[in-house]
C-alpha cells in the first residue's frame, strides 16, 4: 500500500514537473518583441507637434522620487484643493512658465468608488504639476444599475474629452491605481504605454506579457486607429486583453516603464463580478474588431444625465444602456486554443 501511494505521488510531482517546463518552453518558443521596456526619458526625446522646443518645459527627471502612499485614508475634496492650488475649476492644470510638450486628457471609469477617487485625485494632482503636464482629469460615471462597462465608458470619455480641446495624449485610468514612482511621465509615445508594469497586488511584476489593464496612454491617433476600446464587455475583465490584441494587430508596441518606475499601488475593494461570456467574446475579438468600438453606431448610444465642472475634475454622468441580450456571433472567426495559449504565454 505504501508502495502505491509513493508511486502516485511520483507520478503526481513528475506530471506537474513536466507541465512546469512544458509552459516555460513554449514561453522561451513563443516569445515576441511587441512589449518593450523603455525609459521615460524617451518621451522627452521623441519627435513633437513642432519642430522648436523653445519655450517647451524642462522636466528633470533625477529631480522626481518615490512617493510615499497612504492607500487607506481618503482626504476630504477641500483638504485635496488646499494641497493642489494650481488646479482650476474641472480638474485642469497647465504649467506656468513654460509650455507643455503634451495636453493631456485622463479618463477615469468610475462608479460608486468616491473613496477611490479622493485618493486618486490626492496622489494625481500632486505628481502632474511636478511633471509639467498639461491636463484635465475626467471622471465618466456609469449610471443605472448594469453590470460595469469599462471599454465603454473609456470610449465615451476619449469622445466627452475632445470636446474641451484638441488633446495630444488620452491616458485611461482605473480609478483604484495610485502611481509611487514620480518619474512615470503620464505622457503617450508613438505606440501605446502601458504606464502600470508593476502593481503591488501582483508582487510588482506584469501579470502577463501581453497585459494592457490598469492604465494606458495612447495618443489620438492610435486611439482611433485601433477602433478603441470594445463596448461588450459588461463585467471586470477580457476589455483589457481584447485592447492588447487590437494594439498589436494595429502594428504597434506595447512600452513600459521599467518596473521600479511602473510601480502601482491597489487600493483594496471588493472585485466586481466577471464579464458574462468574457473569455468566448475575446476568442472572436477579430470578427467585431473593425465595427466594435468607436466606430460601433448602435454601440456608441449614450446620453449625458449631467455635466458638472468640480474643483477638482470634470465630471460626465452617462447613461450607456443595458447588455445586449445576445452576443454578437463570430462563429467564423473564433480564435484557435493555439493563439489563446500564445496570448497569454508568450
Amino acid at each position: 500500500m505504501a508502495s502505491k501511494t509513493k508511486l502516485i505521488k511520483n507520478v503526481i510531482i513528475n506530471s506537474l514537473i513536466f507541465v512546469y517546463f512544458s509552459v516555460v518552453g513554449f514561453s522561451l518558443f513563443n516569445y515576441r518583441s511587441h512589449c518593450v521596456f523603455t525609459s521615460p526619458s524617451t518621451l522627452l526625446r521623441l519627435p513633437h507637434l513642432d519642430k522648436s522646443d523653445r519655450g517647451r518645459c524642462r522636466v528633470d527627471l533625477d529631480k522626481l522620487e518615490l512617493a510615499k502612499l497612504d492607500i487607506f485614508t481618503a482626504p476630504e475634496f477641500d483638504f485635496i484643493l488646499e494641497k493642489n492650488q494650481h488646479v482650476k475649476k474641472g480638474g485642469v492644470s497647465k504649467p506656468v512658465g513654460c509650455s507643455a510638450w503634451q495636453k493631456v486628457a485622463i479618463i477615469v471609469p468610475y462608479r460608486d468608488r468616491l473613496h477611490h477617487l479622493k485618493i486618486l485625485l490626492h496622489r494625481l494632482h500632486a505628481m502632474l504639476v511636478k511633471q509639467l503636464i498639461e491636463y484635465r482629469i475626467f471622471v465618466i460615471e456609469q449610471s443605472g444599475l448594469d453590470k460595469f462597462n469599462r471599454g465603454k465608458l473609456m470610449n465615451i470619455g476619449y469622445l466627452e474629452a475632445l470636446k474641451f480641446g484638441d488633446f495630444d495624449c488620452f491616458v485611461f485610468h482605473d480609478a483604484d491605481l495610485l502611481p509611487e514612482n514620480d518619474q512615470n511621465l503620464y505622457m503617450c509615445d508613438q505606440h501605446a504605454r502601458h504606464l502600470s508594469s508593476a502593481i503591488d497586488e501582483m508582487r510588482y511584476h506584469v501579470m502577463y506579457y501581453n497585459y494592457a489593464g490598469g492604465v494606458i496612454a495612447i495618443n489620438r491617433e492610435n486611439y482611433q486607429r485601433i477602433n478603441g476600446y470594445s463596448n461588450f464587455y459588461w463585467g471586470w475583465g477580457n476589455e483589457d486583453d481584447d485592447l492588447s490584441a487590437r494594439i498589436q494587430e494595429s502594428g504597434l508596441l506595447i512600452t513600459r516603464p521599467p518596473e521600479p518606475i511602473g510601480r502601482f499601488k491597489m487600493v483594496r475593494h471588493a472585485k466586481l463580478s466577471r464579464a458574462e461570456h468574457g473569455n468566448e467574446l475575446f476568442f472572436g475579438w477579430r470578427g467585431r474588431w473593425p465595427e466594435d468600438g468607436l466606430n460601433d453606431g448602435v454601440g456608441m448610444n449614450y446620453t449625458v444625465l449631467h455635466f458638472t465642472e468640480e474643483p477638482l475634475f470634470t465630471n460626465i454622468t452617462v447613461n450607456i444602456g443595458s447588455r445586449p441580450k445576445t452576443m454578437p456571433n463570430h462563429s467564423t472567426t473564433q480564435e484557435s486554443l493555439f493563439w489563446f495559449l500564445k496570448f497569454y504565454y508568450p
